[in-house]
């Protein structure tokens, strides 16, 4: 292959929401400006809204729109109500927003540029087509990663296999962390893929996709990293997890007549169990949960300065301003950075410097209210996190450049604003390189844990689910009903029955 051909690596979209479980409530909003975040996109970013000549050698500032991404990894939180979730009755609304994404991406071309066109065909133009390589659904968590079919050739006109063909083995693992550290209130679940490389002989590219939801409110902090190793420990991806390969729209249509468009079962590459760091690029997407350390004495920055303690009061004048100038003065008390910067989570990743992005907390707002009404309920902060990793034995973290990093504030159904960063890779891992550091060992009774987790989750889901239909939608108006046939029914037992 051309060296010219490999001049670009892949690039990932990483989408994060807390859906604050209003997708059954509510109609499923548009998902165009979370998942192609650049239709507005400013010249002054470097990308115009015009498509580039074909022949032309353009300044940045004559570039034509962001192609779409080669990758995208959409989690959501609380995607159901929990009584739903538990019992795991969310498949359906899953199956909806899995089409929803994949009819708004399709689309990517024509949305960002201003004349809502498609590209040239001799530049690549047309409707994205986008397979669904690996999708888990756990409580109220959902994942879904999507690879692009066509090759990208924005920055190269050799033709190459897409992300799509590349794909070589995909597994999936979920973990629960939540009640009794094993319910699926709280937890993660996890895509692991494995891309075969773009040089003959190469070596293969592991990708490994997390969404995790940690424990919720400011004082527990502790709890946090505790249930971020259990995630370590635990998520495991294991040869029983293995997905079938996607068939491709060029199997289906018979461009490829040699191919079978039956899917095919699914066989792992080896019988060798994985934990979520055993991999090349580690990506984690979620509400991680953690708020602003107030009133903490001691604490000192990522450069080992010491802090003065933060009083709630100062946050809250900072919110009443909504200036985001103000509001990254507070970034230095968030508690992932300080925790990160300790050792004690997210060991090995790296965490975006946010103030770089000028966003505005993406928590606490009023669901379904204005846009940028705050609720007094919670302190702000900036829980949705995207976080990433890379073992490049020749670039380290430095191997993968953020693109952008937003927070989609029109967003108002939930109490969490949608955040979204597109990444880009380097063309080739390192032979050299091997998986990422392992913080902690995996827990060798994972299996036994997870099967606990998923009944304790079913009976008291069913449980729950069958109050609210007792009691009309309302679960205290059930236990109430429940009590009084209760004691009817002693008093019955007793011969008291009047």
């Amino acid at each position: 292959m051309d060296p010219a051909s490999m001049a670009h690596g892949l690039r990932i979209q990483l989408a994060s929401y807390n859906a604050g479980e209003q997708f059954d409530a509510l109609p499923l909003p548009n998902l165009t400006e979370w998942l192609i975040p650049t239709v507005s996109e400013s010249r002054q970013s470097g990308y115009a809204t015009t498509p580039r000549p074909p022949s032309s050698v353009s300044p940045a500032m004559e570039r034509g729109p962001r192609e779409a991404p080669d990758l995208y990894a959409v989690a959501f939180q609380e995607f159901s109500p929990l009584p739903k979730s538990l019992a795991g009755r969310a498949g359906t609304m899953a199956s909806r927003m899995d089409q929803e994404i994949r009819r708004t991406v399709r689309l990517h071309q024509s949305v960002v540029r201003d004349d809502h066109m498609y590209d040239p065909l001799e530049l690549g133009g047309g409707p994205e087509n986008y397979i669904c390589v690996g999708q888990i659904v756990h409580a109220g968590l959902v994942l879904y990663v999507y690879a692009c079919e066509r090759p990208s050739t924005s920055l190269s006109s050799y033709p190459r296999r897409s992300v799509a063909q590349r794909v070589k083995e995909v597994r999936t693992a979920f973990v629960g962390t939540g009640i009794a550290s094993l319910m699926g209130n709280k937890g993660a679940v996890g895509v692991r893929v494995t891309l075969a490389s773009l040089v003959q002989g190469g070596q293969d590219e592991v990708f490994t996709f997390v969404c995790a939801h940690l424990a919720a409110h400011d004082h527990q902090v502790a709890r946090r990293n505790c249930e971020w190793r259990q995630i370590v420990q635990r998520l495991v991806f294991d040869p029983t997890s293995v997905q079938p390969l996607p068939v491709l729209q060029e199997q289906l249509y018979g461009t490829q007549p040699s191919t079978s468009a039956q899917v095919q079962p699914a066989e792992p590459l080896d019988h060798h169990a994985y934990s979520m760091y055993d991999t090349h690029h580690l990506f984690v997407l979620g509400d991680l949960n953690y708020r602003l350390a107030t009133g903490v004495s001691g604490a000192v920055n990522m450069q080992g300065q010491p802090l003065e303690p933060l009083d709630r009061q100062t946050v809250w004048s900072i919110a009443r301003s909504l200036d985001a100038g103000r509001f990254a003065s507070l970034l230095p008390y968030d508690q992932l950075v300080l925790e990160h910067a300790a050792g004690r989570t997210c060991q090995g990743l790296h965490v975006p410097d946010l103030s770089r992005y000028a966003l505005l907390p993406t928590y606490k707002y009023k669901a379904n209210g204005e846009m940028l009404q705050m609720s007094r309920k919670r302190l702000p902060g900036w829980p949705d996190r995207l976080l990433w990793a890379s073992s490049d034995a020749t670039r380290g973290s430095s191997a993968i450049v953020c693109e952008l990093y937003r927070s989609l504030l029109r967003y108002t159904a939930s109490d969490h604003k949608p955040i979204t960063a597109i990444v880009q890779l380097p063309p080739q891992i390192d032979a050299r390189s091997a998986f990422l550091r392992v913080p902690f060992p995996m827990d060798p009774h994972w299996r036994r844990w997870r099967t606990i987790g998923v009944v304790l989750d079913r009976m008291v889901g069913y449980l729950w689910s069958f109050l609210l239909l007792f009691g009309h939608g309302h679960l205290s108006l059930a236990l109430l009903e429940l009590a009084l046939l209760g004691v009817l029914s002693w008093y019955w037992l007793q011969g008291r029955w009047l």
